[in-house]
């Protein structure tokens, strides 16, 4: 018998053996993530959001004030590097072959190296002089402004490209990717909203007067600002680092290293790819204005969306526990596009109720409430809280917290899920897999049109007389301000979301082939694992 020769199994043995790889094909709901790479990959998850990026704008308008001008052309600057170092990335990360994996180094990528230099960004305003830091114009500090953006977008986009392939390799059974997507997620939830709210908090404490200092209130909101956006990033750099000692990826990867122009002539003509592609790219387009800024700059209460959540905690687990229920009766596409609808048109109401019906004292709801006093030992004192639960605003933003809180999850997970899907199609029709190819093309038709609303965004404040340090100064923005704020959190979000929405009618895996083509690519995956252990064998001389 020759070493590559298997010995012939008795009939017993035969029926045994088609019995097990029987079970094999047909299993596609095991469990191969353990519970240390679980519990590892929810601190990554919630580690990558552990920051206070949501208030990068405050910081850059207020506290290391660029002029608004030069915040265009820096985003105009920053949107053709980012095209470029797109695609460089994604093909350094597809013709990557290493003993970690495909994706693994890079993510590290994402850990303690960018966590240095975002640390650099936060502390900007304390390695320049103050005459530049209060310089709206000054070129030097706009210089390093745009260098450091730049470094933070290459380390970024290594990190954001290898995430997104690495999550397709995970586990090769779908139902145990959503079951750590769902845990994940809402253990993220929780987590990477804690150093917002802490800032979230800690600015209304600053603006009205409940944290007491020396300093003046702006140069209180900039050093609060700096210190805790050095302190998570650090954290969650050190986070990122340790994962990738424990990070496996569980789908073989072709061992030859493929053709650049070949892995994007295959993602770019299979039908439900170019629909995940465009439906992406519509929905990048926005005002770059949040309800954040809505709440911090007209209402003059950051934690505003805090209070009005409360109730919405009670509905957030809803679809994250059940998700795997819903993949089973449902379509991927179907939960994306119904999570995306709900948690977004809302907003359509909660505007025409903001901007149309007016308080006693004739102003619009949506407009900063009526201050409160009450009389504490003797003394008449403004009542922060008071103000805030008066707010005819507040009713209403708690049943659109509620309502997004409960489509959250099927929302967030059928995110990932589709692209996901896409990966899978790939290597189900091409017999192969391009997660860096089909990640760059997706950034990159998402990064055009934001990086449209980059350079007009600032164009578009200045338009509306927005006030970059009325907040931290305690001004209110002008009347024209607050309307085109309140408009463009709300109205124009929900309508950009309804366009997105048109192209997956075009993606057309259902439920019924969404299933057959994981049965096929486990049975599949089985054979590839099979013949490298046979192969394994016969090197080694094991009959």
């Amino acid at each position: 018998m020759t070493r590559n020769e298997r010995p012939a199994p008795s009939g017993g043995q035969e029926m045994e053996q088609v019995n097990a790889r029987l079970r094999q094909l047909v299993d596609v709901d095991r469990r191969v993530i353990s519970r240390k790479q679980t519990i590892g990959y929810m601190l990554f998850d919630g580690s990558t959001g552990f920051n206070i990026d949501g208030h990068k704008d405050l910081f850059t308008n207020s506290v290391l004030k660029i002029d608004l001008s030069f915040q265009s052309v820096n985003n105009l600057i920053g949107g053709v590097w980012d095209i470029v170092d797109d695609f460089l990335v994604s093909f350094i990360i597809e013709k990557t072959r290493t003993r970690w994996g495909k994706f693994i180094p890079y993510i590290f990528m994402g850990g303690l190296p960018y966590a240095v230099i975002a640390t650099l960004f936060w502390l900007l305003p304390l390695m320049l002089p103050a005459a530049a830091v209060n310089d709206f114009l000054h070129v030097g500090k706009f210089i390093l402004y745009i260098l450091l953006n730049m470094l933070i977008e290459l380390v970024g986009n290594f990190k954001g490209i290898a995430v997104g392939g690495y999550l397709s390799t995970i586990t090769p059974y779908p139902s145990d990717r959503r079951r750590l997507l769902a845990v994940s997620g809402y253990f993220s939830i929780i987590y990477s909203r804690l150093p917002d709210l802490f800032v979230e908090f800690l600015l209304d404490f600053i603006k009205h007067g409940i944290v007491k200092s020396n300093l003046p209130s702006d140069q209180l909101i900039g050093r609060s600002l700096m210190i805790v956006g050095a302190i998570t990033t650090v954290l969650s750099g050190v986070i990122i680092s340790w994962y990738t000692t424990i990070a496996r990826e569980r789908v073989h990867q072709k061992i030859e290293k493929p053709r650049i122009r070949d892995s994007l002539r295959i993602v770019f003509s299979h039908r439900p790819v170019r629909a995940y592609l465009i439906s992406n790219a519509l929905g990048s387009f926005g005002t770059g204005l949040s309800t954040n800024d809505y709440y911090r700059q007209v209402l003059d209460f950051t934690t505003f969306e805090t209070f009005a959540g409360i109730p919405s905690f009670f509905f957030q687990p809803t679809t994250f526990a059940n998700y795997n229920k819903l993949a089973a009766h449902f379509s991927t596409k179907s939960i994306y596009m119904i999570g995306q609808v709900f948690a977004k048109t809302f907003y359509i109401p909660l505007w025409f109720y903001g901007r149309f019906l007016k308080r006693k004292d004739g102003k619009y709801f949506f407009q900063k409430p009526a201050t409160k006093y009450t009389i504490v030992k003797g003394e008449i004192k403004e009542n922060t809280l008071l103000s805030l639960f008066t707010s005819p605003m507040l009713p209403v933003t708690a049943v659109w917290e509620c309502l997004y809180a409960t489509f959250w999850g099927a929302r967030s997970i059928s995110i990932s899920e589709i692209s996901n899907e896409c990966n899978d199609y790939l290597e189900w029709q091409c017999g192969c897999r391009n997660e860096a190819t089909l990640a760059a093309a997706a950034t990159l038709l998402c990064k055009i049109p934001a990086r449209i609303n980059g350079v007009l965004q600032p164009l578009y404040l200045k338009w509306i007389d927005y006030d970059q340090t009325a907040y931290t100064e305690g001004r209110e923005q002008s009347w024209k301000a607050q309307k085109g704020i309140f408009a463009m959190a709300t109205l124009l979000p929900a309508i950009l979301v309804l366009t997105s929405m048109i192209p997956m009618f075009w993606f057309n895996i259902d439920k019924q082939t969404r299933d057959r083509m994981y049965r096929e690519l486990n049975e599949r995956r089985t054979a590839t694992a099979e013949h490298i252990t046979h192969d394994a064998d016969a090197e080694s001389g094991t009959e």
